[in-house]
C-alpha cells in the first residue's frame, strides 16, 4: 500500500534531518565498512530463530545502505521500484505474514542484515518486536576490551539461555541474574525456564517503556536486574502493571547513576564563582543579561505536596531566600505534587509558558521525568537534586554530607563510655557509604578502640535503636530527615539516657545557600558549559561545609568541650586542612591507601564500596557500586528514606 509507504517515508526523512542536525551519520551502518576479516576469529551458524528488531543495527554490505534511515525507515521516493516492493511486502505482512526468514549476521550482540532489509523496515514500521532470521555469528578476535568481556559473558549466558533479548551494561550481570532466579550458567536451562524468563522480560520491557525507561542510560536488562534484586520473592508476570510501574518510578533516581563515570564532572566549592561580599547587583550589572526588569525566572518542582512534605518545605524555604537575596533580579515559582509523569510534564509546560529559564526538580525520583522534559525543552536549563547524575542535559546537585558525619562520629565517640556507637543506615546510594566511613573515622580519632555497630534498615518507619540498646549501644546516628515511627525525637546523633532519647546533633542542609551559589553561576555566566566542539559532559555540583551548604545543629545543652570539639573539627574541614579520606585508610579487608597519600578522588568517595576497619557490619549482598548499585540503589532509598539527608519526604 503506497499510502503506508508515504507515512514510513515521512518518518525516515524526519529521522534523517534529526541525525544530520546532530552530526550523526543518518543512514544504516554497513558492517563490512567497519569490520575487516582480521577483526574476526571465525563464524558460527546458529540456525533460524526470532531476533529482537531493536537489536538490528544495520546491513552487512553497503548495497542498500542509503535506502534507509538509521532507524530502518525508507528514504527513497514513492515513485521508485524500491517503494513498490516495500508496499507489496507491507501488504503481504498485514494479510498473511512473511514466510521466509531474513538472513543476518550477529556481531557483538547486534545484527546486520544480509537479505531482507525491506522486510525489517516493514516490521519496524508496524512496531513488531521480533522477526525470524537465519543467524550467523561472527566471533571477535580480541577479548581484552571491556565490551568484548561483556560480550563473552553474554555468550556464556546464551549457551544456557538461547535468547538475545536481555542485554546488560556491566560485567557480572548475567551471573547475578541467574543467581536471582536460583540457577547458574554451567548447563542449558529447561525449556520452561527459558520461556518463563523470556515472558518475564517482555512483560517487564513493556512496563519499563511505559514508565519512561527509554530515556535513561540504563538498559532494560539493567533495570530488570535491579527490580528482581529488590523483589525476588514474587512472580513478576503476576504483579499488576500499576504496581510495577509505581515501583519503577521509585527506581529511576539511581538508574541514572550508571556507575561513577569519569565523564561526570563533580564541581566543588573551589570551582564555583564566589559571591562577593559587596552585594550582587554592582558585580553583575555588566556581566548578565538579567535585571530587575528582565529577571532570571526559576521554577521549583516538588514531588510531594508542600503541606505534607518537610523535604519540599525545606527546598521552598531556600527558594524564598534566593528570591530575597538577589533583589528583584530573580523571580521564582513553586509547583508541588508533581510525582506522576503526566502531571510533571504539564507542570513543566506551564512553567515554560510562564517564562521559566531554569527548572529545579527537588527529588531524585523526578529524574526520569526531568530528563524527558529537558529533551522537550532544550531552551530551558534543568537541574535535579541527586548525586553524580550522568546526564548531559540535566545537571545534578547534592552535598558532601560525609563531612558532617565525620564530625558527628567524633562527637559520638566522646559520649560512648563503652567504646561502642551505632549507625543506622538504609540501602546505600552513591555517597552514603562514604558517610558511614567518615563517621567511623571521626569516632576513631577520639577513641582508637571504638567500634561502630552498623545496622541496615529495611523500612523508613522502623527504628533499630531499641535493638542497639540491648547490645549495649547507647549512642546512635540515625536518620537525618524522617524520625522512626516509635520515637519522633530519634533524629541525627542521639544518646539513650534511662530509656529516653537525648538529642546531641543533627546534620542539616542550607538550601538557600545552595541555590544562591547555583543562581550566582547562572547570573554571571559561569555555567561551565563545554565548548561547541567538546562533547557535552554530565555535571554534578557537590558542595559541603566550606560553602555553608552543609551544617550541624547542636543541642542547646551540649557540654562546652563537646561544642568546642565540633567547632574545631568543622573549622578544619571548612578551611580544607582536615579531610577524613586523606592519608592512610584501612578497610575491613586491608589497606586502602598508605600514609601520606592525598585525599581520595571525588569519584572514589562517591562510589566507595568498602567499610572502615572499625565498622561492625557488612554492605548488602550483591551490592557493587560500579555495577548494579547505579541500578538498584534507589529503590530501597525511595521506599525507606536514606542516610545523610537524602530526600525522605
Amino acid at each position: 500500500m503506497i499510502e503506508e509507504y508515504r507515512k514510513a517515508l515521512h518518518r525516515g526523512e524526519r529521522d534523517l534531518r534529526r541525525d544530520a542536525s546532530a552530526g550523526v551519520y543518518p543512514y544504516l551502518p554497513a558492517l563490512d565498512s567497519v569490520l575487516s576479516p582480521e577483526d574476526t576469529a571465525g563464524e558460527q551458524c546458529l540456525g533460524t530463530m526470532e531476533i529482537p528488531i531493536e537489536m538490528i543495527a544495520g546491513t552487512r554490505t553497503e548495497g542498500r545502505q542509503r535506502a534507509f534511515s538509521r532507524t530502518f525507515m525508507p528514504v527513497l521516493a514513492p515513485n521508485t521500484e524500491f517503494a513498490a516492493k516495500w508496499s507489496s511486502l507491507y501488504d503481504i505482512q498485514v494479510t498473511e505474514g512473511f514466510c521466509d526468514p531474513i538472513k543476518a549476521y550477529e556481531y557483538m550482540h547486534r545484527f546486520y542484515v544480509q537479505e531482507g532489509n525491506k522486510r525489517v523496515s516493514v516490521m519496524r514500521y508496524l512496531g513488531a518486536y521480533s522477526i525470524e532470521a537465519e543467524v550467523t555469528r561472527l566471533l571477535p578476535r580480541q577479548w581484552d576490551a571491556p565490551e568484548s568481556r561483556l560480550y563473552g559473558e553474554f555468550l556464556e549466558f546464551w549457551r544456557a539461555v538461547p535468547t538475545y533479548d536481555i542485554e546488560f551494561s556491566h560485567e557480572g550481570s548475567y551471573q547475578r541474574l541467574a543467581a536471582l532466579l536460583g540457577r547458574d550458567l554451567t548447563s542449558p536451562w529447561p525449556e520452561d525456564a527459558v520461556r518463563e524468563l523470556t515472558s518475564t522480560y517482555q512483560y517487564f520491557r513493556s512496563l519499563y517503556q511505559r514508565a519512561g525507561g527509554s530515556h535513561l542510560d540504563a538498559t532494560c536488562g539493567d533495570t530488570l536486574l535491579a527490580y528482581l534484586s529488590y523483589f525476588p520473592d514474587e512472580r513478576l508476570v503476576d504483579t499488576p502493571p500499576s504496581i510495577v510501574v509505581e515501583r519503577l518510578g521509585r527506581l529511576w533516581a539511581e538508574l541514572a547513576l550508571a556507575g561513577p563515570r569519569e565523564d561526570v564532572v563533580l564541581v566543588r566549592e573551589q570551582d564555583a564563582e564566589p559571591i562577593p561580599h559587596g552585594g550582587v547587583l554592582s558585580r553583575l550589572s555588566f556581566r548578565t543579561p538579567y535585571s530587575q526588569t528582565n529577571p532570571l525566572r526559576l521554577a521549583f518542582l516538588y514531588e510531594k505536596p508542600l503541606a505534607t512534605s518537610s523535604w519540599a518545605r525545606a527546598h521552598d524555604a531556600g527558594r524564598l531566600e534566593v528570591e530575597k537575596r538577589f533583589n528583584g533580579m530573580v523571580r521564582t515559582m513553586a509547583l508541588d505534587d508533581c510525582a506522576f509523569p503526566d502531571d510533571f510534564a504539564s507542570v513543566v509546560d506551564a512553567a515554560v509558558e510562564q517564562g521559566a529559564h531554569v527548572v529545579f526538580t527537588c527529588s531524585p525520583t523526578l529524574m526520569a521525568s526531568t530528563a524527558k522534559a529537558a529533551v522537550a525543552h532544550p531552551e530551558v536549563r534543568f537541574l535535579n537534586c541527586s548525586c553524580n547524575l550522568p546526564h548531559s542535559r540535566v545537571r545534578s546537585y547534592y552535598g558532601r554530607m560525609y563531612e558532617a558525619k565525620f564530625v558527628t562520629g567524633a562527637l559520638a565517640a566522646s559520649f560512648a563510655s563503652n567504646h561502642r556507637v551505632g549507625y543506622q543506615a538504609n540501602v546505600p546510594m552513591f555517597g552514603s557509604v562514604a558517610e558511614i566511613n567518615a563517621f567511623a573515622i571521626g569516632a576513631a580519632l577520639v577513641d582508637p578502640e571504638v567500634k561502630v555497630r552498623l545496622a541496615w534498615s529495611t523500612r523508613g518507619g522502623d527504628s533499630l535503636y531499641h535493638r542497639m540498646a540491648d547490645e549495649g549501644v547507647t549512642v546512635m546516628s540515625g536518620s537525618d530527615v524522617t524520625a522512626p515511627w516509635d520515637d519522633p525525637l530519634a533524629l541525627g546523633l542521639y544518646q539513650m539516657v534511662n530509656g529516653r532519647v537525648h538529642n546531641l546533633a543533627l546534620p542539616v542542609w542550607n538550601w538557600g545557600r545552595y541555590y544562591e551559589l547555583i543562581v550566582q553561576g547562572l547570573l554571571n555566566g559561569s555555567w561551565l558549559d563545554a565548548g561547541d566542539n567538546t562533547p557535552p559532559q554530565a555535571v554534578s555540583y557537590w558542595y559541603g561545609m566550606s560553602s555553608g551548604v552543609i551544617g550541624l545543629r547542636l543541642s542547646d545543652d551540649l557540654p562546652y568541650y563537646s561544642r568546642k570539639l565540633v567547632d574545631q573539627l568543622s573549622q578544619g574541614i571548612e578551611r580544607g586542612v582536615l579531610d577524613p579520606f586523606a592519608g592512610e585508610l584501612r578497610s575491613q579487608t586491608g589497606m586502602v591507601q598508605a600514609a601520606g597519600s592525598p585525599r581520595l578522588r571525588e569519584q572514589d568517595v562517591v562510589s566507595m564500596d568498602w567499610l572502615n576497619d572499625n565498622v561492625e557490619g557488612v554492605l548488602p549482598a550483591n551490592w557493587h557500586p560500579v555495577d548494579e548499585t547505579s541500578v538498584t540503589g534507589g529503590l530501597a532509598a525511595a521506599t525507606a528514606g536514606t542516610t545523610g539527608g537524602v530526600p525522605c519526604p
